[in-house]
């Protein structure tokens, strides 16, 4: 699947891999920051404070829609718990750095020393692949956020908690847009998958990658001998929910039938083979980013 054309052939199922955000973790005093925590966000109108941190966002690109959205990331900055005279940065490096936010953090970025790479989300886009709504992570154990939508289609849904080392993201991409009031032209469907990938050896990237997406797959229940087996197992994919609501001797039983009834899996496997065709480019575009912001690799962090 050719990842270099900009323009997206209608009806044609694409898959495209990036790099979405980087955090960072350098050298900041603690006592700076708070003097200034309130100060930025009277400065300027695009720091806003945002959980136990500021988050700098796209003044430029708001469009009102009269939905309730909220205007674009840029960044988001906080102090690491127990870590005096340190900042974490969450940015896009990529995207917003040309807005007078961005322009705002690049100086920001530079006050920071020592900067070390400390976690990055690489972004699979789904185009025009209607089946991608119906494949979930499968993995037992691991937590779960679903946020719904108005006609209760689901929307987003966040798997591991964002400490795990290896959160995974799955949204409506195209719904997103359309609510922010973008025109999108020739895509009937745009799902995006993002990876959280703690730092460590990068050319482990791959191999890290395709154990996440193991567990990225639609069970196939047709092929379960029981009629009611079938009908749990379906009401089971598609009420999240309904899993708390199981004794716990009949949800070690479905999870069991969920590893073993065989499953379609290969949208994530072209995921994680384009992302192995494509690990250079993503390699040296990580490195050309860590140029030039003076981010060093440390597994430290």
């Amino acid at each position: 699947m050719p990842t270099n054309n900009n323009e997206i052939q209608k009806h044609q199922p694409q898959i495209k891999v990036s790099i979405d955000r980087l955090t960072v973790v350098g050298d900041f005093p603690t006592d700076l920051f708070m003097d200034h925590y309130y100060k930025w966000q009277r400065e300027h109108d695009f720091v806003r404070e945002s959980g136990q941190g500021l988050q700098v966002v796209d003044t430029t690109q708001y469009v009102n829609t009269g939905e309730d959205v909220p205007q674009e990331q840029v960044a988001y900055m906080e102090i690491p718990k127990f870590q005096k005279d340190k900042l974490r940065l969450d940015f896009n490096p990529n995207h917003g750095l040309q807005t007078p936010g961005g322009q705002w953090l690049l100086d920001l970025i530079a006050r920071i020393e020592n900067k070390h790479y400390s976690r990055g989300d690489f972004a699979f886009d789904i185009f025009n692949e209607p089946r991608a709504k119906l494949y979930r992570i499968w993995k037992f154990g691991v937590s779960q956020s679903v946020f719904m939508g108005r006609k209760r289609e689901i929307q987003t849904i966040y798997y591991g908690s964002p400490k795990s080392g290896q959160q995974i993201r799955q949204y409506n991409k195209l719904v997103e847009q359309k609510t922010k009031g973008k025109e999108l032209v020739d895509i009937d469907s745009w799902w995006r998958i993002e990876l959280q990938l703690r730092t460590g050896k990068v050319d482990d990237y791959p191999r890290l990658v395709k154990e996440m997406l193991a567990d990225f797959y639609i069970p196939e229940y047709q092929n379960l001998e029981s009629l009611s087996e079938q009908n749990m197992v379906y009401r089971l994919m598609n009420e999240l929910g309904f899993w708390g609501e199981l004794a716990d001797r009949t949800r070690g039983k479905y999870r069991k039938i969920f590893k073993e009834v065989s499953h379609e899996n290969y949208l994530a496997v072209a995921m994680a083979t384009e992302f192995i065709r494509e690990f250079d480019r993503l390699e040296n575009e990580l490195q050309s980013i860590m140029n030039r912001f003076n981010i060093q690799a440390d597994e430290e962090y």
